[in-house]
């Protein structure tokens, strides 16, 4: 999984939201043949009863959840989490959601969103996975 947290870190893009910040992540984890799930749903703190009623996240095997953007909306708490983790950590945090189907971004739109040329990026990406 480290190699996973490294390379969803380096594409944690600052301005995205939820939506945008996993359709990148998917986009990445395609080109790389990761196995992943893109979830749409609810997030819920329940120590304050806060709500995210619509909210965008990837499942990761072995029950590893990739979110970057929980702590946009309900706060920079350690109660919250960030990154790669497992749900159990994170008691007073409940996701509820389905998954859902996200082809990757064309390459214009991904350059956009990262400011990055998606093909040089990407190709780095598969010629560090050949070395």
């Amino acid at each position: 999984m480290k190699e996973v947290f490294e390379l969803l870190t380096q594409w944690d893009t600052p301005g995205l939201e939820c939506d945008g910040q996993t359709r990148v992540f998917t986009t990445v984890l395609q080109e790389q043949s990761i196995p992943h799930t893109c979830m749409a749903g609810t997030l819920t703190h329940t120590a304050t009863n806060e709500c995210v009623p619509l909210h965008f996240w990837i499942e990761l095997p072995d029950g590893f959840t990739a979110d970057y953007r929980a702590r946009l909306w309900l706060g920079e708490s350690d109660e919250i989490p960030h990154g790669i983790f497992k749900k159990e950590e994170y008691p007073q945090v409940v996701y509820s959601g389905m998954a859902i189907s996200l082809p990757p971004l064309p390459p214009a739109v991904f350059q956009a969103l990262t400011d990055t040329s998606y093909w040089d990026e990407i190709r780095k990406l598969a010629d560090d996975n050949d070395a």
